[in-house]
């Protein structure tokens, strides 16, 4: 199949969604599609009528190509710039269901903290909260743990000049992006690199330790470290982890360990709302981080502001994926793997043993890569990964995804080299990706797209 050819945009879009749609669609709604279409429009199961649209954004059925957009096959994995991850149907339908009433959102907040320390088996005097992504649970739990309950300090907050404590230690190796959310609550961070300079950077301004644990092999300061260090001075620890989950014992391995916040994204593997988070952590401290938050108001928080929806939609994906058989999803992942390797090996191109450490810190998704046989084909492995990166009207995977995102300019920085992620550099000769967020048929998609470049690329 020509991707770039074959019929227009929104034909091939409604090809793919017969492929995948099925997976998200009552099966009375796919008679009403392809079956006689009903008189009048279909009830849902919370009295809002279902209706087609028939004019404006949304009446031709491709919603990206109204906007002029390309939508991407994710091969890239969990990152933000791309959406994070695909939710699950029945994570749809509760995301449906949560917009069906109105609701006090404390109320329900405090409800689904209590749901989820239950699911995550948190220790005694543990509860949760749902945020709006876990960069936004790093800058109301730091919030809380400044403020407390106390109204004053949450209108004066990010001016935490008069607070009687308003430093976080951190390891110099656990510096990253992430600790701007620390920072934007006015907190000074104070460096250190060993144990004795952690004890010895204590003092009565001191509130925290922070733990940056997709780094944490890279500090010389462990977790339980960090915990009992801070347990001995009285001072908070929070664990950020929110690219950790899989495996999913972590949520419940690190605050068992002690840490007095922990934080997991909610838009990665647990495939939950992109724009979701979870804080787990002590009650009291819970309650000073709700209380900087929306809905509240005159709250540093108030920006991150977390909808029913949202709430609900998070805690089916939490269910779902704390009750996953992570050796069959790695089944269905080989399939799709095999999909491909079956449709390319004819150009001599072999597959790469499966890149999986469940046990690894950051992102950890299974990776499939393929070798080509440069006697054989005219194309190297980052070609390739741009010709599927160059696919319409489907993009397969952004070669422009870097995790980062957007930069702004730095007429001061060197000029830097900015290799993609995809393939191994020191092997140009070979490609890969993810194939674990794939809908029904998009392995196929690729195989397709992959035998057209490969044919084009064949040496006579």
């Amino acid at each position: 199949m020509n991707l770039k050819s074959a019929g227009s945009r929104r034909s091939f879009l409604a090809a793919l969604g017969a492929a995948s749609g099925s997976l998200f669609a009552p099966s009375k709604l796919n008679a009403g599609w392809f079956g006689k279409r009903p008189k009048r429009p279909l009830a849902s199961v919370d009295g809002s009528p279902i209706v087609p649209i028939t004019s404006g954004l949304g009446s031709t059925g491709d919603i990206y190509a109204e906007l002029g957009v390309t939508p991407v096959v994710n091969i890239n994995g969990t990152v933000t710039v791309i959406g994070g991850s695909v939710m699950k149907p029945e994570v749809m339908e509760l995301i449906r269901r949560g917009n069906q009433h109105f609701v006090l959102i404390d109320e329900l907040e405090i409800a689904a903290g209590k749901f989820i320390a239950r699911l995550c088996k948190s220790p005694a005097g543990y509860t949760g909260l749902v945020t709006g992504g876990a960069a936004a649970a790093m800058v109301v739990g730091y919030a809380g743990m400044m403020t407390e309950d106390l109204e004053p300090r949450m209108r004066d907050i990010p001016d935490v000049s008069n607070f009687p404590r308003n430093e976080v230690i951190i390891q110099k190796s656990h510096r990253y992006p992430f600790d701007h959310q620390i920072r934007q609550t006015g907190a000074k961070l104070v460096e250190v690199e060993t144990r004795e300079e952690m004890i010895a950077a204590i003092n009565p301004k001191t509130v925290a330790i922070h733990f940056t644990n997709i780094l944490s092999d890279k500090g010389k300061v462990s977790g339980p470290e960090t915990v009992e260090i801070a347990k001995a001075h009285s001072l908070y620890t929070f664990n950020d982890a929110a690219a950790d989950v899989p495996p999913k014992e972590r949520l419940w391995e690190y605050p068992a360990m002690g840490f007095d916040m922990v934080t997991f994204s909610g838009g990665k593997d647990i495939r939950g709302p992109q724009a979701s988070g979870v804080l787990i952590g002590k009650q009291e401290l819970i309650h000073y981080a709700l209380l900087n938050m929306s809905p509240q108001e005159d709250r540093i928080g108030r920006c991150c502001k977390v909808g029913k929806e949202t709430i609900f939609g998070l805690l089916k994906a939490k269910i779902v994926s704390v009750n996953e058989d992570l050796d069959a999803m790695l089944r269905i992942y080989d399939e799709r793997a095999q999909v491909i390797t079956d449709g390319v090996k004819r150009f001599g191109v072999t597959p790469r043993p499966r890149e999986f450490d469940p046990r690894a810190l950051g992102n950890v998704t299974p990776r499939y890569s393929w070798q080509i046989d440069p006697v054989k084909l005219n194309v190297t492995g980052p070609e390739v990964m741009q010709k599927l990166a160059d696919t319409r009207p489907l993009a397969i995977g952004s070669m422009g995804a870097g995790a980062s995102g957007m930069r702004g300019r730095n007429p001061d920085a060197p000029a830097a080299d900015h290799p993609g992620h995809h393939g191994h550099p020191s092997d140009p000769n070979s490609f890969g990706f993810a194939v674990w967020q794939l809908k029904d048929g998009e392995d196929q998609m690729i195989r397709d797209r992959l035998i057209e470049i490969f044919s084009a690329a064949r040496k006579i």
